[in-house]
């Protein structure tokens, strides 16, 4: 048993410790908790759909398949772990689908982020200052070096960037600082919202006296991905405030209709 809490702290950062009041084991950190089941889930499926795939004819009697893309690069969780858990860096290819190159980085790890059903490495560059989000499905030859990584905690005010954002890119967000965001939204589209929430500030209120329109509040940095969010809801949403959000939503809307005139 203690090879097992030793191995889960080595590869997965997860510290099991024993407590004398409950006279049972616990983990010290259940955020990180939720992070490794959400990964063994998708170890799990990568793995079905590697064994599956081999005989598909099979599989799809099973299954039906939509993005199985996703997947790629899921092998290179564990080693990514391991680097972060043992203050190692990281070497590895990225390939820039725009220029169509191939960039070989040497990297400190400080996070694996998910968005979207992908996952991203969360890393410093050699020679920068400023993380960057690496997608390991563009990553191959992908290697544990030997050499210490630099220290995590000098990186952490810049971690905190993400908490206000929606998705990836807090460089991109319009403005400095979170903003109170009030968007119109069917009762029905609030359903969704509510089991997929797109930010942890989301507040949902469904519509009062038989109205089928509710609200829906956020405090956040209301980025670009955060608008393609909304954009998708097409006709089930409407942003209300602030104004000059509510205007340039306005203004994608109309390059939209304009394509299709």
């Amino acid at each position: 048993m203690e090879r097992d809490f030793t191995n889960l702290k080595n590869e997965f950062g997860l510290n099991v410790i024993y407590n004398y009041d409950s006279k049972g084991y616990s983990v010290e950190d259940t955020a990180q908790l939720t992070t490794f089941f959400k990964f063994a889930e998708l170890s799990s499926l990568a793995e079905l759909y590697a064994e599956g795939l081999k005989d598909y004819e099979t599989f799809q009697k099973w299954i039906i398949p939509d993005d199985s893309e996703r997947f790629k690069g899921i092998e290179h969780l564990k080693p990514i772990l391991n680097a972060i858990t043992q203050s190692l860096k990281l070497k590895f290819d990225k390939v820039n689908y725009y220029r169509k190159t191939e960039k070989l980085y040497t990297v400190t790890p400080i996070r694996i982020k998910e968005y979207l059903n992908r996952w991203y490495l969360v890393a410093v560059p050699d020679g920068q200052d400023e993380i960057r989000n690496f997608g390991i499905d563009r990553i191959s030859n992908l290697a544990v070096t030997n050499e210490p990584a630099r220290k995590s905690s000098n990186f952490e005010e810049q971690l905190k960037n993400y908490e206000d954002i929606v998705g990836l890119n807090y460089n991109e967000s319009i403005n400095n600082e979170p903003e109170d965001i009030v968007v119109k939204a069917t009762n029905e589209q609030l359903k969704y919202l509510r089991s997929l929430p797109l930010h942890k500030s989301q507040v949902c209120i469904d519509g009062q006296g038989g109205s089928n329109w509710g609200r829906v509040t956020y405090h956040l940095k209301p980025n670009y991905e955060f608008m393609t969010q909304l954009l998708r809801m097409a006709d089930q949403v409407e942003v209300i405030k602030p104004k000059w959000f509510r205007e340039k939503i306005f203004r994608n809307i109309n390059r939209i209709n304009n394509l299709y005139k």
